[in-house]
């Protein structure tokens, strides 16, 4: 028996988006611990939502941020490429272009 069209559908959510939020969550207790923030929820007054932040602790928190996204990076990379190999493999033509169009093409 078919669903009423009116039904609501259900979204189920891809491991993939279930990781990256994980991952996103545990950055975020990170950042809370290292900027020694008691949350990093808005709170709507300034005495609560302004800090004083050490250069230092910026810095740090931008060199985790970079590292973490260069390593997904590379990982990523490693994906796409063992696809491209395959492709080539099978004698069909790897893309030259890259896989998000915003990036530049030259």
């Amino acid at each position: 028996m078919n669903a009423p069209r009116n039904a609501k559908k259900t979204t189920k959510t891809s491991l993939d988006g279930i990781s990256k939020q994980k991952a996103l969550d545990a950055e975020m207790e990170w950042a809370k611990v290292e900027l020694l923030l008691e949350t990093l929820d808005t709170r709507k007054s300034d005495s609560l939502d302004f800090h004083e932040i050490p250069v230092w602790s910026i810095r740090d928190l931008v060199r985790h941020a970079f590292e973490a996204g260069y390593r997904e990076g590379l990982h990523t990379g490693y994906r796409q490429g063992r696809s491209d190999a395959a492709r080539e493999a099978a004698r069909d033509e790897a893309p030259t272009s890259p896989r998000n169009p915003e990036l530049p093409t030259t």
